[in-house]
């Protein structure tokens, strides 16, 4: 799809349809199974661990859902106290300062993961383990931690727990139609592929500090914070803006190309890339993490999917998926699927979708509810993220170390060239 942007048109926009998507869940109808365990009049005990920004949306979504006797909020967890303060409040959930106390509550049936980035896995991991059905945040782990990638897809069928990854643009219907007509070959053999993100403005990742004289200590819990990442002092900024800073985020790769990216992996069935390339740098904003990024990854016998960013400028670019005979493309009025007779090379009729639901978080939200009743898989799923955070992470390290970034498959394992 079309990915161009401003303060008024992504990931802020985002977080206000998502909240306005909520309110219309209100109205939506939830069919529950007659041979759920759980039983027709139960609830689902919804836990939130990470309560900022992001988590808001979540919340009123699930608020939304309580209005209809679906969920019911019961916990809250943030290293933060005035945060999660603040998210009790809203929900009447019980405050936690530790993801792992709040696990331990039998009244959670689903957590919702909303922590930075470095804590995504670690906790949807103790998740699982505790027998809970999970919804984690984009992107499913830090850049630097894909064996936690794979060991969280381990755990997750090993324990029979349910994962949807929270990229919002997996939560439409029609891409099994699009997924049936690639795979009846409609266009040929897909070689090529394009898509991009992109806006003006690093508002996304430069998020508001409440206390700049906040310090660590009973309210501020800076090494839980810190987690696995290097030690070191405490820093007003790293805390709340965590998203500027390579040791907790992976700028624009993963916080932005993930969710154009999701889709192609959906469609094309992709497994893990062979190679990747990974390029670009901070040209215009004072920061750690790029505000440029290009990613090319090849796959063994194709597609080379490239991936474009900038924060510079939001004229974009649709999302094409090229075939030897014919394309497809997916922009924000919908899809088009242009097949080219192999004989004469002319364009034959070309087939029209509309979208039904991608962004929508709260559709999201409704497909992990239904799939904690039925346990089948969700729309954006474990065995997904996995796969589409490889090219992802290996484009930063490869940008980092200026190296041409290699995938070992029978080691499932990232390797410098």
């Amino acid at each position: 799809m079309t990915q161009s942007s401003n303060p008024s048109s992504s990931r802020r926009t985002f977080l206000k349809t998502a909240a306005a998507a909520g309110s219309m869940a209100a109205g939506s109808t939830f069919t529950v199974l007659a041979d759920d365990a759980r039983g027709a009049n139960d609830r689902i005990g919804v836990g939130f661990i990470g309560t900022g920004g992001r988590c808001q949306a979540h919340i009123n979504i699930v608020n939304q859902f309580k209005a209809q006797g679906i969920t019911q909020p019961v916990a809250v967890c943030d290293v933060y106290a005035p945060r999660v303060q603040a998210a009790a409040a809203k929900t009447g959930g019980k405050v936690y300062r530790t993801h792992e106390d709040l696990l331990a509550d039998p009244r959670v049936d689903v957590v919702c993961i909303a922590s930075p980035d470095r804590h995504h896995a670690p906790q949807a991991i103790d998740a699982v383990r505790a027998g809970k059905d999970v919804y984690v945040e984009k992107p499913l782990v830090h850049w630097s931690q894909f064996n936690l990638a794979k060991q969280l897809e381990q755990e997750t069928n090993k324990n029979g727990r349910i994962v949807q990854v929270g990229t919002q643009y997996m939560a439409d219907d029609a891409y099994g139609q699009i997924r049936q007509l690639i795979a009846d070959g409609a266009v040929g053999k897909i070689v090529h592929v394009q898509a991009g993100f992109f806006r003006r403005g690093d508002w996304g990742e430069r998020m508001h500090i409440p206390d700049a004289n906040a310090q660590p200590g009973p309210e501020l819990d800076w090494d839980r914070f810190l987690g696995d990442a290097p030690k070191v002092p405490f820093d007003v900024s790293r805390f709340f803006q965590w998203r500027l800073y390579w040791d907790y985020a992976g700028g624009p790769a993963t916080d932005l190309l993930v969710h154009t990216f999701t889709p192609v992996y959906c469609l094309l069935g992709l497994d893990f890339p062979w190679r990747v390339l990974g390029g670009g740098g901070s040209f215009q904003y004072d920061r750690e993490v790029t505000d440029q990024c290009n990613i090319i990854a090849d796959y063994k016998d194709g597609p080379s999917v490239v991936m474009m960013n900038s924060l510079s400028n939001y004229t974009g670019i649709e999302t094409k998926i090229r075939g030897t005979n014919g394309i497809i493309l997916l922009s924000d009025a919908g899809i088009r699927i242009v097949p080219i007779d192999p004989k004469t090379r002319k364009e034959t009729d070309e087939i029209r979708l509309k979208w039904n639901g991608m962004g929508d978080t709260a559709k999201l939200w409704r497909n992990l509810i239904d799939c904690v009743k039925t346990r089948q898989q969700p729309f954006s799923p474990i065995s997904a993220a996995v796969r589409v955070q490889a090219p992802l992470s290996m484009g930063i390290i490869g940008e980092l170390k200026n190296k041409v970034v290699l995938f070992n498959p029978d080691t499932k394992s990232i390797e410098l060239s």
